[in-house]
């Protein structure tokens, strides 16, 4: 019988170890092929998605009732659940994704967007007048980081800080009622960077369209606006498939928008060039030229489709 087992065992450790490596590539085709079905946020993007919604709760805090060392109704809101609200994750996602991006860019403002205040087109001129401003304020300025929300989550931000205000002191307050009212009053969405980066999109002659498609020359805001109307696919969205852990996304999204594969591969480089595994470059090597736009397209569709989804019933 001793004789016997030996074998066994070597057949049985040489299963054990084929089965873990089938797994491993179950894991790694999952990741890479339906980058949906496995994706844990890291320590660093759970901390970072933190540091941005308390920073925009502490900044709406400070215009409704005074500056504060720490945040006086976020532990409450955290407690409560709200800041883990698919909508408002999903947004600081996309800001995390858009800081990551700006990083590699080597940050600094557009250079097309500076190029542009001398347009001969009023509405390109105002529109890159309004983006350099949002980015100035977006990157260089404390207590303004409420102004980066969509006005729908300014409004269920700020009367959330509101009740939970209310729900501290036991006591209704018309001077912070009134201030909120005052900020929601004063924000205007065509101030955004996003929403003026669209604008630029929108009114820019077909001559000027080439300059839209290099990430480093025009900020990564005037880049993904650009995709955004050609693709049909939501601004913050494409921040986090450019993000997102796997490239393949973001060679779906070149793909569809039929993007040449040196350009593309250009383009990969400038925004994941510290996180572009050989594996994903070999991939991208061997398979770009075989995807087809049209499916690339409603592959991305159906992607938008499940993110609404998700936004709506789901969790991100």
């Amino acid at each position: 019988m001793d004789g016997l087992l030996g074998p066994q065992d070597d057949l049985l450790s040489i299963a054990c170890a084929h089965a873990r490596d089938v797994d491993a590539l179950c894991q790694d085709v999952a990741s890479t092929i339906l980058p949906s079905a496995i994706h844990t946020p890291s320590e660093a993007t759970i901390s970072a998605v933190s540091v941005k919604l308390l920073q925009i709760v502490r900044d709406i805090e400070a215009r409704l009732q005074g500056a504060a060392q720490e945040s006086i109704t976020g532990p409450l809101l955290a407690r409560s659940g709200f800041l883990r609200e698919t909508d408002i994750v999903d947004f600081a996602l996309a800001r995390v994704a858009e800081d990551n991006l700006t990083a590699r860019l080597g940050g600094g403002f557009s250079q097309l967007a500076v190029d542009l205040l001398d347009h001969t087109d009023k509405c390109v001129k105002e529109a890159a007048q309004a983006l350099l401003a949002a980015d100035s304020l977006q990157l260089r300025s404390q207590g303004r980081s409420f102004l980066t929300l969509p006005p729908e989550l300014l409004y269920k931000v700020c009367w959330r800080i509101v009740a939970a205000f209310e729900v501290l002191s036991g006591s209704r307050s018309d001077q912070i009622i009134n201030s909120a009212r005052a900020l929601i009053a004063s924000y205007d969405e065509a101030r955004t960077a996003p929403a003026s980066a669209r604008k630029i999109v929108h009114f820019l002659g077909a001559e000027d369209r080439d300059s839209l498609s290099n990430p480093h020359h025009a900020g990564i805001h005037l880049f993904v606006a650009h995709l955004s109307a050609d693709l049909n696919i939501v601004h913050d969205h494409i921040l986090r498939l450019i993000d997102f852990e796997s490239a393949f996304p973001m060679m779906v999204m070149l793909a569809a928008a039929g993007v040449p594969k040196g350009a593309a591969l250009k383009t990969m480089i400038d925004l994941r060039a510290q996180i572009l595994s050989p594996r994903e470059a070999a991939l991208f090597e061997a398979e770009y030229l075989h995807f087809i736009p049209e499916m690339a397209r409603e592959q991305l569709s159906n992607w938008s489709a499940a993110r609404a989804l998700s936004l709506s019933f789901g969790k991100i």
